[in-house]
């Protein structure tokens, strides 16, 4: 007779784990008094309505102020904690809406049916997963370009031409370079449900882009299918990117543009970097430099002129930026109005607590820290939620309507 091995539920897990990332936190930097602290923030979060708006609101009065004066790095313990406690948060998080439009419509992307869908299937591999023994959980969301064009339908602006799921996991999630548990999981769900929502694709995936840290250890893998117009200048492809470096999506952002962003402030020979990079290569730099500057909106607010900016280059980016000359007049107007240096300065008043001009520091070594600093990722991940949410609730006219007429 086969044994059924019981399995928790996903809240559950999340609990467990959660309580156990708060004991692991009091007892690396807290004094013995605070460890209790552990037991009683996570017995007051095992009672809460799960459609709460803000656990750490509920549970901050526990910490009181005297955890701001344990140091984590460049932040504090309670920095750390509400990070953690925003993780957890977005893990059981139920899912309120219950109807969603097409995916697809001409080839342009619904983002809320969009995330909807990958939170649905990753969830899903996470229970098949957990039943096999395997614990993780999945975070998702859209890398890039997605969130900076969508109409008021909710719908992008253009058809997609690179549709890619970032997701992070937990650092015991299995994975080596021809993929593991969560490829062979989730793969066969993503291809089935898509080709339901009308994109067929060919099962001519291919594992790209391997990531490994200073130890040599497998941290991120994607796995791809290239459309067979793809080229060097004109990339069209779906991916799913896991990376087990970085436990959100929001993370896998904030590494990359921080990593970006520094390679931009240390530019100081733009006449350089214009003959030495290819075209393409500039737009791609430009392109990802407009696309992610949006998750730090909670971080930093654009100047008017580089709100005028973004608006501008967005427009551009429907055709016109394959214009040589228009791509390096956009560039030359982004150093120009100082706004890759107003965005460095501004992480590190969040992370360093200093002003312009204050003090020197190192990009690389102040602020893309391992793990990178909670109080910016908790400022990025809230905006980034909210952000989503908003567009997520938008839908077409005549849906919008009816949904009116029902409340």
């Amino acid at each position: 007779m086969k044994r059924i091995i019981p399995m928790m539920s996903r809240l559950a897990r999340a609990h467990v784990h959660l309580q156990a990332r708060l004991e692991g936190l009091f007892q690396a930097f807290a004094a013995p008094q605070y460890a209790p602290l552990a037991a009683a923030i996570s017995e007051n979060l095992e009672h809460i309505a799960l459609e709460t708006r803000d656990f750490w609101a509920q549970v901050s009065p526990l910490c009181g102020d005297d955890l701001r004066k344990v140091k984590f790095g460049s932040d504090t313990l309670a920095d750390a904690i509400e990070w953690e406690i925003l993780k957890y948060q977005a893990r059981v998080r139920p899912e309120l809406e219950k109807t969603w439009p097409p995916l697809f419509r001409d080839r342009h992307v619904h983002i809320g049916c969009l995330n909807h869908m990958w939170r649905q299937l990753t969830r899903e591999t996470e229970d098949s997963l957990a039943f096999k023994g395997i614990e993780t959980f999945f975070d998702v969301g859209p890398w890039g370009g997605f969130n900076f064009v969508v109409n008021e339908e909710g719908y992008t602006r253009m058809p997609f031409a690179r549709l890619t799921l970032g997701i992070g996991s937990l650092p015991s999630t299995p994975l080596h370079e021809d993929g593991g548990p969560f490829f062979d999981t989730f793969m066969p769900l993503y291809t089935s449900r898509l080709a339901r929502e009308g994109l067929i694709v060919p099962e001519e995936w291919q594992y790209r882009n391997p990531k490994r840290d200073v130890s040599g250890r497998l941290t991120e893998l994607s796995h791809t299918y290239y459309f067979p117009h793809h080229t060097y200048d004109n990339r069209t492809f779906v991916k799913v990117r896991l990376s087990r470096e970085f436990e959100t999506y929001e993370e896998i952002m904030v590494a990359d543009f921080l990593e970006l962003l520094t390679r931009l402030y240390h530019t100081t020979d733009w006449a350089a970097y214009k003959q030495e990079t290819k075209d393409v290569d500039v737009r791609f730099d430009l392109q990802d430099f407009v696309s992610l500057n949006h998750i730090m909106e909670g971080v930093y607010q654009r100047t008017e002129r580089e709100e005028q900016l973004i608006q501008e280059i967005k427009e551009a980016f429907r055709g016109a930026i394959r214009q040589r000359s228009v791509l390096y007049d956009y560039l030359d107007q982004v150093v120009a109005s100082k706004w890759i240096e107003n965005l460095v300065w501004a992480v590190a008043r969040v992370v360093l607590g200093i002003r312009k001009f204050e003090r020197p520091f190192s990009m690389s070594r102040d602020i893309l820290t391992s793990p990178l600093p909670p109080q910016l990722l908790v400022r990025v991940k809230r905006h980034v939620q909210a952000y989503h949410d908003r567009i997520g609730s938008l839908r077409p006219a005549a849906e919008a309507g009816h949904r009116r007429e029902q409340e």
